[in-house]
């Protein structure tokens, strides 16, 4: 692979890298806001690159088996590495077909759409794997996508490993435009944080201002009764 084609495919791989983080700060806000179907699209967001960097590193195509290997081999990655993981690779190929065949396999049966919880909690609580198409259990934090279950915590440290890795080799590649970008970020993640510390002191100030609010009416009220008497006492 010359370099060019080398420094295309890192490129990419590390904008992926980006939307997955991305994709797990929309699962996480979520997961606090207990927000349902957020929680469900920030999962399935997550899939989405995670898909397509594990299917760049790991094609399963005989004809691209050199590329993912020469991809590897700058990675410094292992063949048995947990995000090689087949289901995860063909994730997105053939989806209609995939949903297509997955409505006629789970025909007749009891089957979990959209669900946050134990899936042991629905109906009998003997749904099997293969009948969950959309659904997470924040215990085991296991996110089901078509009948096939994730470990999000294992998707997540292993997708951490791979963008370390090729983080490092972008900045080896593109020294300035790493480090003009780290400075970006660095500076972004401040005023955010300024923001957030600015909104909660916002929050704290509110009740005060509302008390206050609600005590002058009080105050005011005698004088104004005290004034109406003697206009009527004068007429």
């Amino acid at each position: 692979m010359d370099n060019n084609t080398l420094a295309i495919y890192i490129h990419e791989l590390r904008n992926q890298c980006l939307h997955t983080e991305a994709a797990f700060s929309i699962f996480n806000q979520a997961m606090n806001n207990r927000a349902g179907a957020g929680i469900l699209y920030g999962g399935q967001s997550i899939l989405i690159p995670g898909s397509q960097i594990a299917s760049i590193l790991w094609p399963t195509r005989a004809r691209a088996r050199g590329r993912g290997e020469a991809l590897r081999k700058v990675l410094a990655l292992d063949e048995k590495h947990p995000l090689n993981d087949r289901r995860l690779c063909e994730l997105w190929e053939r989806s209609d077909e995939k949903f297509e065949e997955w409505i006629a396999q789970t025909k007749g049966q009891q089957v979990i759409f959209d669900f946050v919880g134990d899936p042991a909690t629905v109906g009998d609580g003997k749904t099997p794997d293969a009948c969950i198409y959309r659904a997470y259990n924040p215990a085991t934090r296991v996110y089901w996508y078509r009948g096939v279950a994730y470990n999000l915590q294992a998707v997540a440290n292993a997708l951490s490993d791979v963008a370390k890795r090729v983080n490092n080799v972008y900045a080896q590649m593109f020294p300035e435009q790493a480090k003009a970008e780290a400075e970006a970020r660095r500076r972004m993640m401040e005023a955010q944080q300024a923001a957030q510390a600015g909104a909660t002191a916002a929050e704290g100030a509110a009740p005060a201002a509302a008390n206050d609010a609600a005590e002058k009416p009080k105050a005011e009220a005698k004088p104004k009764k005290k004034a109406a008497k003697k206009s009527a006492k004068s007429e």
